[in-house]
């Protein structure tokens, strides 16, 4: 039953009856995973008991199975073999996936969008998963490490199956489960990373045991994985701050930076994860499962930043940017510039952990019943220590834009010597959120058994509750009682860390982070009394969330003269309910408020897919979509200040009253498939939405009182269109060793505008409206590799930056990723890879390209690795 190379609508048309309650019966089956794969049943049965995933072009085979015979529009990445993936972690395997982009900083991938939006739905085998935080909607994809996946399936539309939430789409990480290899199965695989910039070796070990058996009592399968990583990085950028009119000072229509500097990020971040899959089949008709993963991580982080005035005044000295009345070069002779270097030593520690229970009954050949019960739980502490070092050298010299960045030094004054600073500032800052779930659904779905129009009709119920809180400190600020010499605390005066690039200055002192971690106390004494500052009452929130969802789906078939047709209708009724409780401020006294918000949204979704040859369909999707407000936009707690003749009324807070997030999505393709790994699509796609969540100041009323409160608010609405091509092709034709090369190409363009709260149209921030991804394989006689090029366009990264009345802009960013793998036996493989070949730079400017803000550099990685498995 090979559907995927025979083309899966006409396949169903010419199978007969039997062999069609076959199909049903495997995808009844597939449904254990939760029924937001219900849609990829049969593909998900097909995937795991006909092709076996080993090797470069297997998984891209699947991959393209998977999306072929989809009801929705979709891409997959597919483990080579089970547990093996390029790439370390989900974050980075996506920004492989048409129209996914992604941005890495602090070592690794981190914010993910799909077309331009973040507001996506994570989901852990079908189940949603979360990371606890102020916003916590979302699981922080970085955290799930990759020798634990199977696949990862990203859903650009949504049907009414699928858990809701999400209006750019859904990712959805599937792990592996005994019963997907036909027997024993296990893996071990030992790994080093060098790291050019933190000049680090760094280890990552994990692995993976499965098997399966036949008894008495039926089939029983049982699976462990465990992953350990242990990864330092090292990130640095050199800024400009905003340009300003210096016309008192340089001269009329002179424009230029008060400030440059320097920030130095250094850590380490040791994660160990661990999951099991249980099954057991008493037999064909009826299965039980249980699952669960959890991912401890400890993360370390130095952050050095220095700050340097320009001491612009008469008697600077300067030149100007061709063709521009901004500064480049300054010296400032005798102006005493303020000169401070800090050091950010945060503690980050996280928990996340999910469970699971289920069962599937093939009732009987025409039904099916599946339910299952999850538990999640996440946990976030971070401590924060900040120090300050002020210096006051005499002369300054600064070139402001040097390859987009800064460069300065203090001519005739030694910056690394301890006796020219004192301690000036300390912050005792420290946060922690906590978050847990009870999620529990019911599926079945029914099969007719006479083949027609209607295909099969499904039907589910969801209840699940979500608890999240979340409080950070009260005024951390601590301002040094007096002067105090840095020579007065022994310890606490460092170097600076070395920096790859050539900014000037080459080093300075700065606090150092081991002594802020071990003598928080003493620095506390220090400051004040020795207390850790209180919590802030004004950012803690409790909110209890609870849903309810029922949805109903049909698929139906057809023959429109010679072309088979087929689909599907749904539509899916959620009600949201909240008990939101915080704390507000008005005329200096805080008081306990509560709210509770309620939403019913009804999401109706159709679909449509058409062989217009044996090898070529057509697709059409609409539906629509929700999203709802971060936890920390609905916190009820409202801080009004106290108002005079010359103190402006002003208030800040959440809003419980926001309304979800509208999106009607429509989605058009063209796919070919001219091979089992050989594929060329085109999809058009429009996204409307209602009710876009923006923060903005109005004017309300309390206690007689006229204040401007700034909190979130439904007051935009938004349109984003574009088009994504894909191709990808093994040239197995091509004479010898040729033959093993391929190629996986993809381009988004994407345009958006997005109705600001003045009424003018702005794009959506970080949406770049060109990016493309040029991927060339190769696999023959035990060799495979991989390089990998990304490109995205320019972006919005802040509009009104700082209220200065221009955006901050980051410049177009490419990088290229490379492996070779050499298989030395049937059991023992050898890797190596690269990342960030190019030595990728981020850079931003102040509206112009002539304003730099900052140029950022990271680590290129070169790892090892050495893979046994059976």
């Amino acid at each position: 039953m090979t559907l995927h190379a025979q083309g899966p609508v006409a396949a169903i048309f010419r199978t007969p009856l039997p062999l069609k309650l076959i199909v049903a019966a495997l995808a009844g089956a597939g449904m254990l995973s939760g029924a937001s794969v219900w849609a990829q049943d049969a593909i998900a049965a097909d995937t795991t008991s006909v092709v076996t995933v080993s090797g470069v072009r297997k998984a891209a085979q699947s991959a393209q199975a998977i999306k072929r015979n989809a009801d929705e529009v979709i891409d997959s990445i597919v483990a080579e073999e089970a547990g093996k993936f390029p790439d370390k972690n989900v974050a980075e395997m996506l920004g492989r996936i048409t129209g996914v982009q992604i941005r890495r900083e602090n070592g690794e991938a981190r914010e993910v969008v799909i077309r331009g939006l973040p507001g996506l739905v994570t989901l852990l085998n079908g189940r949603e998963m979360f990371t606890a935080g102020k916003e916590g909607r979302s699981l922080y994809l970085a955290d799930i490490p990759a020798a634990m996946l199977q696949r990862v399936d990203v859903y650009k539309t949504q049907g009414a199956e699928m858990v809701e939430g999400g209006t750019a789409g859904v990712i959805d990480v599937r792990t592996a489960r005994p019963f997907d290899a036909k027997g024993f199965a296990s893996s071990l695989t030992a790994r080093v990373e060098n790291r050019d910039k933190s000049k680090t070796n760094d280890p990552n070990l994990s692995g993976m045991i499965s098997n399966r058996w036949k008894t008495g009592y039926g089939e029983i399968g049982a699976l462990a994985g465990v992953s350990y990583q242990d990864g330092n990085y090292h990130d640095e950028i050199t800024w400009n701050s905003p340009p300003k009119d210096r016309a008192a000072d340089l001269g009329a229509g002179i424009s230029a930076p008060d400030e440059l500097g320097h920030v130095l990020y250094q850590g380490q971040r040791k994660r160990v994860a661990g999951n099991f899959a249980l099954q057991w089949r008493p037999d064909s008709a009826l299965e039980f499962f249980a699952e669960g993963i959890s991912t401890e991580i400890h993360h370390d982080a130095e952050r050095q930043f220095y700050v340097g005035a320009l001491g612009q005044n008469k008697h600077s000295s300067y030149t100007l940017i061709p063709g521009t009345k901004q500064v480049q070069t300054i010296t400032s002779p005798d102006s005493n510039p303020f000169a401070l270097g800090s050091t950010q030593a945060p503690h980050d520690y996280s928990l996340g952990s999910q469970g699971a229970i289920g069962a599937r009954w093939n009732v009987s050949p025409t039904w099916r019943v599946t339910t299952e019960l999850a538990r999640t739980l996440s946990k976030v502490r971070q401590e924060f220590p900040i120090v300050d070092l002020v210096a006051a050298p005499p002369t300054i010299t600064g070139n402001t834009y040097v390859n987009g960045g800064a460069q300065f030094s203090y001519p005739g004054y030694d910056m690394t010597n301890p006796a020219n600073y004192r301690v000036a500032t300390f912050f005792d800052n420290h946060s922690h959120a906590e978050s847990r779930a009870t999620d529990w659904r019911a599926d079945a779905a029914w099969t007719p058994e006479e083949d027609g129009f209607l295909k099969d009709v499904s039907t589910g119920v969801r209840v699940a509750r979500r608890n999240a809180a979340y409080v950070h400190e009260l005024d951390g600020f601590r301002p040094a009682p007096g002067n105090i010499p840095l020579g007065s605390v022994p310890g606490l005066a460092c170097n600076s860390m070395p920096m790859a690039g050539d900014y000037g200055m080459a080093s300075w002192v700065t606090p150092c982070a081991g002594f802020m971690h071990d003598n928080i106390g003493e620095l506390r004494k220090l400051f004040g009394d020795g207390s850790k500052s209180a919590e802030d009452k004004l950012s803690q929130f409790n909110n209890q969330e609870t849903t309810y969802a029922i949805y109903t789906k049909a698929k139906y078939g057809f023959t429109a003269g010679s072309i088979p047709v087929e689909g599907t209708v749904g539509v899916r009724v959620v009600q949201t309910k909240g008990v939101l409780s915080g704390y507000s401020q008005a005329n200096g006294v805080v008081l306990p408020v509560s709210s509770s918000p309620s939403s019913t949204d009804v999401l109706p979704n159709a679909t449509l897919k058409a062989m217009v040859l044996p090898e070529v369909q057509a697709r059409l999707t609409a539906g629509k979509s929700m999203q709802r407000a971060n936890f920390d936009q609905f916190n009820p707690g409202v801080s009004y200040n106290v108002p005079s003749t010359t103190v402006q009324a002003v208030g800040t807070g959440g809003n419980p009253d926001l309304k979800p997030i509208e999106g009607k999505n429509f989605d058009a393709a063209a796919e070919w498939y001219f091979a089992p790994t050989g594929s060329l699509t085109a999809t058009v796609f429009r996204h409307d939405f209602k009710n876009y969540i923006l923060t903005s100041s109005t004017k309300e009323t309390y206690n007689g009182i006229v204040y401007d409160v700034n909190r979130p608010r439904n007051m935009s609405k938004g349109t984003l269109q574009g088009a994504e091509l894909s191709y990808q092709q093994f040239y197995d034709k091509l004479p010898g060793w040729l033959g093993g090369f391929g190629l996986q190409a993809n381009v988004t363009y994407m345009k958006g505008d997005l109705t600001d709260t003045g009424g003018v149209l702005k794009p959506f921030v970080g949406m770049s409206r060109l990016s493309y991804n040029i991927v060339g394989l190769y696999e023959r006689d035990g060799w495979s590799g991989r390089v990998a090029y990304n490109w995205r366009d320019k972006y919005v990264d802040t509009f009104n930056y700082r209220g200065l009345g221009f955006d901050l802009i980051v410049d177009p960013i490419k990088t290229m990723d490379a492996s070779l793998s050499y298989k030395i036996s049937e059991a023992v493989s050898v890797t190596v890879d690269v990342e960030n070949l190019l030595d990728r730079k981020y850079h931003d400017y102040h509206g112009v390209a002539s304003n730099p803000r900052d140029i950022r550099r990271y680590d290129r990685v070169v790892g090892l690795s050495l893979r046994y498995k059976m």
